[in-house]
């Protein structure tokens, strides 16, 4: 069994997609994270876009657990470090390269092989695992989006800024929305989860209800 669940940042498809895989007792792989570490390591490599295949050469390793994903770079847990908007930033700009796109897709289909998962993502349902027979795409108000994340900054012990958080999710919904080549949008049979004025666990329950009526659980 393959689910996927995609959705746009600050949607609550991390926090909902952890606590499903926890819940069903099957592996977790967050694509976001991974995008997100190897755009760290572009960053701190000094890898141009020209070259960014060159990630892919670098000592970096995906664990994937019952609701958790994380990433070791040379033998290090970086999985705390990425939260960063600027990491984020450059995560989004390398998403937009096809041949970086490509790769890195072929990554994660690897990481996963023929184990059952729950893939969380923006486009995991459309171009990583497009045969996933459950694929949600959850959504929500751009600035619910912004204020949930702002919290999240927050309970990390970061000082974030409202404006800039708003700011930065609006600019990468456009920028993901336009790319020329995947650009984000819901898959074509996704069932759409509006989370505004949801909590977590009336998510998850839709989730799991979604599940009993096809006799998955």
């Amino acid at each position: 069994m393959k689910i996927t669940i995609d959705g746009p940042a600050g949607s609550g498809k991390s926090t909902i997609a952890k606590e499903l895989s926890k819940r069903l007792g099957i592996f977790y792989l967050n694509t976001g994270l991974v995008y997100r570490a190897f755009a760290y390591v572009a960053l701190v490599e000094g890898i141009e876009d020209e070259n960014i295949l060159d990630v892919f050469e670098k000592p970096m390793e995906v664990k994937l657990g019952i609701g958790e994903t994380k990433v070791f770079y040379k033998g290090e847990d970086i999985s705390h470090r990425l939260g960063n908007e600027n990491i984020g930033k450059r995560a989004s700009q390398i998403a937009s390269i096809p041949e970086f796109r490509e790769r890195i897709n072929q990554f994660f289909r690897s990481l996963v092989n023929e184990e059952q998962a729950l893939i969380e993502g923006r486009d995991a349902g459309t171009h990583i695992f497009p045969h996933a027979p459950l694929k949600i795409f959850i959504t929500a108000d751009l600035k619910e989006r912004a204020r949930r994340r702002y919290e999240q900054l927050k309970k990390e012990g970061l000082n974030p800024s409202f404006e800039e958080i708003l700011k930065a999710i609006e600019e990468r919904d456009k920028r993901d929305k336009n790319r020329p080549i995947y650009p984000f949008k819901p898959p074509e049979d996704a069932v759409i989860i509006d989370t505004t004025n949801l909590s977590i666990e009336d998510t998850i329950e839709k989730v799991l209800n979604l599940l009993k009526e096809r006799s998955w659980i």
